[in-house]
């Protein structure tokens, strides 16, 4: 019943920022995608993400009576469902309150792994510390598919770690199924499930015979198959329907492949995102602007994504497993572990919220290090020679205290910054977190509604701003002042915008040069006033 409240408790921090922030970069995409599929049954708009989250997204509008009108792109169709005003408010909360059962997914894998793992103060810890997550808190508030990956991704680790003790056809089935709606969430889990499974097998196999190196794990690996292939090959049976169901048992063409085959949107998709990999997308990360990408941008930007607080506690991992038999645990570093890495050969680097399911092998392992360091033995505990009635009441170590402390503190970095999740970032990154990160850590176009308050309150008609979020101009909320494109080299007289992911990943304007901001929105828009 306490994780419960927890988890009640982040879905309404969640919803408290629904009305704070307009609509982010890929949010109309996914939506009016999403309500392709619902209206039509057809996923032609792009194949690179699955229907999943978009299709729950979707929902809720058309439950609010939206439809399809077939626009040319997605983008087009969502001008018209968002629409303006009032309107654009309730839809796009709509749409986001779609996306909240996820939270709940993932909430839940987290409790039931932790729970495995170390007991139920540890399941509860971990929820705590999960629902708390300021990156968690944003992306499970936004239209987008990376809570949808975080919670199916989880709940399909998790079946395949229950589904390798005891392969019964009950499992096997929740294992095909759980696979197939993680697939169905984005295509990026079919490396990371895979990454996972490895790590987390190899581990295993390490326990029972330290020094087996990879290929004998291997070897291990196919007997096993070899042993429950009946189990396994029904999983996969029962994936692979469970995907064509989802793509509405769609039989077609795949040109790169020269065949017809079930579900060709799913193929389609896997040759866009491996196109899109090869080619790389733009990037910031440390002041330097990329294009294919570097092998630790994921592990720079959680380190300043992460409460140091979670951090810290990760280095109690290894006390866990070696000195507290904790073995459980290191199922859920495998997990992580096992994500980053892959993630980590990724030319695409856009925002920590492509390796959002690390945190559910975080929470994890954090809650088991709080509960193991809060219930370990106290030195004023009676031994089996001394009597109860003649020691003193147990004093806490400082080593509780501590652990105490950095729970607190871990609570109160995320709630300190509340509603701004999507832009956090630890004590690293200080007061200056355009120097470490941009793009969707940062700045995905979510502070427009703001800006357009606060041009309304003041009274401005006019400003020199090219948006990151050029959307918004199209549809959203509280309309913005006439807006003039400036010049690169030096502001124009009157008022001039930045948005920092505009400025940081695409280097406009450049005239800024150390300037401070005389105006801050929220954490993304910065504004000047030059005197005509």
């Amino acid at each position: 019943m306490l994780a419960v409240v927890l988890v009640l408790i982040g879905s309404a921090r969640i919803a408290s920022t629904y009305s704070v922030f307009s609509h982010t970069m890929d949010e109309p995409d996914h939506l009016g995608a999403g309500m392709q599929y619902l209206s039509t049954g057809l996923y032609t708009y792009e194949a690179a993400h699955t229907p999943l989250a978009r299709v729950f997204a979707a929902a809720g509008p058309w439950v609010a009576g939206e439809r399809f009108h077939n626009g040319p792109i997605p983008y087009t169709e969502s001008f018209r469902i968002l629409g303006s005003g009032q309107h654009y408010q309730r839809i796009l909360t709509l749409g986001r309150l779609g996306i909240l059962p996820f939270f709940w997914v993932a909430s839940l894998v987290v409790f039931l792994w932790g729970r495995r793992c170390a007991g139920p103060l540890a399941a509860v810890i971990a929820t705590l510390l999960f629902t708390t997550l300021p990156p968690v808190l944003a992306h499970a508030g936004l239209i987008t598919t990376d809570m949808a990956l975080t919670a199916m991704v989880a709940a399909a680790a998790y079946a395949g770690l229950l589904w390798s003790e005891k392969p019964s056809w009950g499992r096997t089935v929740v294992l095909g199924l759980t696979v197939a709606l993680a697939l169905a969430a984005k295509l990026s889990a079919i490396p990371y499930l895979a990454a996972a499974w490895f790590l987390m097998y190899a581990g295993h196999l390490y326990r029972a015979r330290p020094g087996p190196g990879i290929a004998a794990c291997l070897v291990v690996f196919g007997r096993e198959i070899r042993r429950r292939w009946l189990s396994a090959a029904a999983a996969l049976g029962v994936a692979s329907l469970t995907i064509w169901a989802v793509y509405s048992f769609h039989f077609g063409p795949v040109e790169y492949l020269h065949t017809r085959l079930p579900a060709p949107e799913f193929f389609d998709g896997l040759a866009e995102v491996w196109k899109h990999n090869q080619d790389g997308h733009a990037s910031y990360l440390l002041g330097q602007r990329r294009h294919t990408g570097v092998w630790y941008f994921f592990p720079v930007t959680l380190a300043v994504k992460t409460p140091l607080a979670m951090l810290l506690m990760l280095l109690w991992a290894p006390w866990l497993v070696r000195v507290r038999g904790r073995a459980g645990v290191a199922t859920a570093v495998a997990f992580s572990a096992g994500i980053l890495l892959f993630a980590m050969t990724s030319r695409i680097n856009i925002g920590v919220r492509h390796v959002l399911p690390v945190y559910v092998g975080f929470a994890i392992v954090c809650g088991a290090a709080v509960a193991g360091v809060l219930q370990q033995p106290s030195d004023q505990e009676p031994s089996d020679h001394q009597s109860s009635d003649k020691v003193k009441p147990r004093r806490w170590q400082p080593v509780q205290f501590t652990m105490l402390a950095l729970l607190m503190w871990h609570v109160a970095s995320g709630a300190w910054q509340h509603p701004d999740y999507l832009p956090y970032t630890n004590e690293i990154a200080g007061n200056h977190p355009e120097d470490f990160v941009g793009d969707s850590d940062l700045d995905w176009g979510q502070d427009m509604k703001r800006l357009g308050e606060y041009f309304a309150r003041i009274g401005v008609s006019e400003v020199t701003f090219r948006p990151y979020n050029i959307t918004y101009v199209t549809m959203g909320g509280p309309p913005l002042p006439r807006m003039l494109p400036g010049e690169w080299d030096h502001p124009s007289p009157g008022w001039n915008a930045v948005s920092l992911s505009e400025w940081k990943v695409f280097n406009h304007p450049g005239w800024i040069d150390g300037r401070q901001p005389q105006v801050r929105i929220g954490r993304t828009t910065w504004l000047w006033y030059f005197p005509r």
